[in-house]
């Protein structure tokens, strides 16, 4: 008899915590009628209902929690006086982290409803038909504490609806809304700006950006999105590549839809590369080569003058006499013949990836130092410690660069913007400066998927010929070209390249979009 006393004297007490905890959350109190309700679950477990109703108003309670210093367990009286003694101790330091931890958002949560189709028909009050449907697919309900007790009549009816379709349904049909407390509780309040604001959950996401975006488009991508669903704030982390959303629940769930979708359709496109320059050298000298020149060598001894005969002279002719005895120096005439040829070949084979629209830059060379500034001149004032400026230097890409736009136009055909520039360095220097000899090719080209394009004129071509024999016998027709050398030469370098794009990845057009139900501007649904 005494243990069934206690039972009641437990229950009666549960009862009295549960009802001031229904004053509490009615004052707006969110964190005491949480703990009264909590209270009165430990009292009286069998008691599902004080459990949900402690479950609808945790969230709300969390919201108003203050940092405070660390309460006994068993110590469960609210207006506790604390001890004086422990007030002498200096409270634990909070670090950074701490903060950090305890101000990060949970994640919102999802319903475990039971899996099928449910057909309902009836008339009742808004109450009744929450729990009916709750039940239905094995959840169950709580309701606000200024949801209204009695309500008129409402007619309800839904064929073959899963458990989202259904209580979105009831929403509409009751001027309510549904906020998932756990996997299986719902919180049910009337739609009202001021509820919403009270119940509705604030989430936090993180969307990573992929590396076929820009942070630069992620941002204008994020500010359209914001602008769009009227989201409170969002910031980007341009180093570790992350966009961040916060608001309510009925708005971030869907932002985040659109904005995964926005930055999912960039297509790619690879593009099969290959460099080819031939180089052609071509040169051929024929014909007799003469002496164009004759040493006069005076041969008398007069004056004291030592006749000396040059070498490579083979003969020598002499005129004159007595002291006016001079000789002509003859050298031997050659017959020449000579023909040289050259072919050379380079050979380049790569692949280039990019998206839609972004350019991909491919660079085959080396980087040159060219000096640009430097002091040659005499040192200032103080000798050996004299101050000399440092010489600067500027790297040049020699080599083949190609700089590559693509277009993508649907399933078949791709623009490809090429910017192609080859530089070499050149025979001639100025100021000990070599010069770089430069060859720039602009093009555009449109190609169907897995079609070959050859893009020609980065093309030099040198002639060139030249005769050398006796002034005036060399010109002689004729004759003349049987004693004169005559030299033609040929160079000629011819850069050729080949591409191939290939689509990797579906364009926008191909793509079928995700619907996303976001309700009215009044009543935005919550994702269940």
């Amino acid at each position: 008899m005494a243990l069934i006393c206690a039972f009641e004297g437990l229950a009666s007490q549960a009862s009295n915590l549960f009802k001031e905890g229904k004053k509490a959350e009615r004052k707006g109190d969110m964190a005491r009628a949480y703990l009264l309700y909590s209270q009165a679950a430990a009292l009286a477990p069998e008691k599902s209902a004080y459990w949900l109703q402690s479950q609808a108003v945790r969230t709300r309670a969390a919201l108003q929690a203050k940092i405070t210093a660390p309460v006994d367990a068993g110590d469960t009286d609210l207006d506790a006086v604390p001890d004086p003694a422990a007030e002498s101790e200096p409270p634990e330091p909070i670090s950074r982290r701490d903060l950090t931890d305890a101000r990060k958002p949970l994640p919102p949560v999802e319903l475990e409803a039971a899996a099928g189709r449910k057909s309902f028909d009836r008339k009742a009050a808004p109450r009744p038909l929450f729990e009916e449907v709750a039940r239905a697919f094995g959840l169950e309900v709580v309701f606000d504490g200024d949801y209204p007790e009695s309500a008129p009549v409402v007619t309800f009816q839904v064929d073959d609806a899963d458990y989202r379709e259904a209580l979105h349904a009831l929403e509409a049909a009751t001027s309510s809304f549904v906020v998932p407390v756990t996997t299986r509780v719902l919180l049910i309040a009337k739609d009202t700006p001021q509820k919403r604001n009270d119940v509705e959950p604030a989430v936090t996401v993180i969307v990573p950006i992929p590396q076929t975006i820009t942070v630069q488009e992620a941002q204008e991508l994020a500010r359209a999105v914001q602008q769009v669903m009227e989201i409170k704030r969002f910031g980007i982390d341009s180093a570790r590549r992350l966009v961040l959303l916060n608001g309510p629940i009925s708005k971030i769930r869907p932002a985040q839809r659109l904005f995964e979708d926005l930055l999912s359709y960039r297509p790619e496109v690879s593009v099969e590369l290959q460099f080819i320059e031939v180089t052609r050298i071509e040169s051929r000298s024929i014909g007799l080569q003469l002496p164009t020149s004759f040493p006069i060598i005076p041969l008398t001894d007069f004056l004291n003058n030592k006749p000396s005969i040059p070498a490579g002279l083979s003969y020598l002719l002499t005129f004159g006499g007595g002291a006016s005895l001079f000789g002509v120096g003859i050298s031997d005439a050659h017959m020449i013949a000579r023909f040289n040829k050259s072919n050379s070949r380079t050979l380049l084979k790569t692949n280039v990836r990019s998206v839609d629209g972004l350019p991909a830059t491919f660079h085959v060379g080396d980087k040159y130092p060219i000096l640009t500034s430097g002091y040659f001149g005499p040192a200032d004032f103080g000798g050996d410690n004299a101050y000399r400026p440092p010489p600067s230097f500027n790297f040049e890409d020699l080599g083949l660069s190609i700089k590559m736009t693509p277009r993508i136009h649907g399933m078949d055909e791709v623009t490809l913007e090429i910017d192609t520039e080859f530089k070499v360095l050149g025979a001639g220097s100025f100021n000990g400066i070599p010069v770089i000899s430069n060859r720039k090719l602009t093009s555009r080209v449109r190609l169907k998927n897995d079609e070959y394009a050859v893009v020609a004129g980065m093309m030099t071509i040198n002639e060139a010929r030249g005769i050398s024999g006796l002034a005036g016998l060399s010109q002689i027709p004729g004759l003349g070209a049987l004693v004169r050398r005559n030299e033609n030469s040929k160079d000629s370098d011819e850069v050729i390249i080949v591409l191939k794009p290939r689509l990797l990845s579906l364009p926008p057009d191909q793509i079928l979009t995700r619907s996303v139900w976001v309700g009215t501007d009044t009543r935005p649904r919550i994702p269940l």
